[in-house]
């Protein structure tokens, strides 16, 4: 308590703007009574905030600071702390801690939670802090899989018995273990060698006679995955059948962890933000994160939409003497590309959307691009009349309306086609279809709609003259 006050007294930081606000509030709160040498107040009202927003308060604390807040908390405190904090944030608090403290603390955290800040440290931090854990073993294990399979979003606690058990024997190994049990609602079944059968209810097995055979009353229809398939398929799978709880198994189908719903909530907040940032061509970038990473991500694809404004501007330069003779056309310019750029973005949006989820299967590309051209003739036709009748009224040209009319058609055909067609290419190209493709829908639909308005304009000059 004292070491915590010298502390602060020492340096009070201001810390950096927090995502929460009851946290950025907290904050204030404890360094103020921390200023003023009311530490035991200070943990006090620490202790009150959820370990979410107690994990905001460290994140923001300087390292010393925040050494000294940790060393009076229980290892097993700081580990429930780092269980409901991003795996970014929960590295920051980790790296505040000393690597024994740290060994502490990740010995009593979840097994996943664990390998997931131990993958995350420097070479040599990681070797110290494994090597000071009691349950090295039990964590190294899930360090040996991918971030993103399954292997390495599972955890290897979950309640397992016997087939060839009774209903007794099996409600006796659930009550030695007590309250870690009391998390789920169903036990895994498996074999004399270990191997998934099915799962069971623990309603079902309590209610079941004694003597009755767990094999017996066991539900083998079970979904399962293995451990390297992509975390996106678990939480495929885990939101179409409503799980709580699904099971990995190696490559001889023994059982070796779950998955558990509150990390697969995790996995798609991630994987959702993922795709809208590859969308935008901004991979990678966090809000208030360091400024030199928001340049390295964005300047790359601001280069490349250059390029393609260049290209735009390239076909506008091949009808100059057009425009220069029917100054008109240039009001029109904007409409007919920005029509079909927000058509295109649209369909990107829903499409790259549905192939995350799994809703877009292979064999349904030609289904969707034909959908979509029947969608843009649909759209097309509605704003071509509206598009065509302004031009009209405005300008007091016919001829200016029905060419301003038909280049709309034919730019919302465009923008359907290749909304659709750019994700469904950059899959069969083994790509992510969330790489910026608005980029290359926006040239399409920018070159094109110029084309067609400017080229029918000057094909038929002379009835706008």
């Amino acid at each position: 308590m004292d070491e915590l006050r010298e502390l602060t007294e020492q340096e009070i930081p201001e810390g950096r703007p927090s995502e929460n606000v009851r946290a950025r509030g907290a904050v204030s709160q404890v360094l103020l009574l921390l200023r003023y040498g009311d530490a035991r107040s200070a943990l006090a009202l620490f202790a009150e905030l959820h370990p979410a927003d107690q994990g905001d308060v460290l994140a923001e604390l300087s390292r010393e600071v925040g050494n000294a807040l940790l060393a009076v908390l229980t290892p097993e405190d700081v580990a429930k702390i780092l269980k409901h904090l991003e795996v970014e944030k929960a590295v920051e608090v980790s790296e505040k801690m000393e690597a024994h403290r740290l060994s502490q603390v990740l010995d009593e955290a979840r097994p996943d939670v664990a390998a997931d800040i131990l993958r995350r440290l420097p070479n040599e931090r990681f070797r110290e802090t494994l090597k000071a854990m009691n349950r090295a073993e039990e964590v190294f294990h899930l360090l040996g899989y991918a971030d993103d399979t399954a292997g390495g979003l599972m955890t290897p606690q979950y309640l397992v018995v016997k087939d060839s058990m009774t209903a007794a024997v099996a409600l006796d190994i659930l009550h030695l273990l007590g309250t870690h049990a009391e998390a789920f609602s169903s036990v895994f079944v498996v074999d004399d060698r270990e191997r998934l059968v099915g799962s069971l209810s623990i309603t079902r097995l309590a209610l079941a006679q004694p003597t009755t055979v767990v094999r017996s009353i066991t539900d083998t229809h079970v979904v399962y995955v293995h451990a390297g398939t992509d975390q996106e398929e678990c939480v495929h799978l885990m939101a179409r059948y409503s799980l709580r709880h699904l099971p990995v198994v190696d490559e001889e189908h023994r059982l070796i962890g779950t998955i558990q719903v509150e990390d697969v909530v995790d996995v798609m907040r991630e994987e959702a933000t993922e795709d809208m940032y590859r969308v935008a061509g901004i991979a990678g970038e966090r809000l208030l994160g360091p400024l030199l990473n928001s340049v390295r991500y964005r300047l790359p694809w601001l280069y490349i939409n250059l390029a393609t404004v260049f290209l735009a501007a390239l076909v506008i330069s091949l009808f100059e003497s057009t425009i220069a003779r029917v100054a008109a056309l240039a009001t029109f310019l904007p409409v007919i590309a920005g029509q079909g750029g927000i058509a295109g973005t649209q369909t990107i949006t829903l499409v790259v959307r549905s192939m995350a989820l799994g809703e877009l299967a292979q064999g349904q590309g030609s289904r969707l691009l034909i959908r979509e051209l029947l969608l843009g003739l649909i759209n097309g036709v509605l704003l071509s009349l509206v598009v065509g009748l302004v031009a009209y009224l405005w300008k007091g040209q016919p001829m200016l309306g029905v060419i301003a009319a038909l280049a709309m058609l034919g730019n919302m055909l465009v923008a359907g086609l290749t909304g659709a067609g750019v994700p469904l290419l950059l899959r069969r190209l083994h790509m992510d279809p969330a790489v910026s493709s608005a980029v290359f829908v926006t040239t399409f639909t920018d070159v094109v709609g110029f084309f067609l308005f400017l080229g029918m304009a000057t094909a038929l000059i002379r009835f706008l003259l």
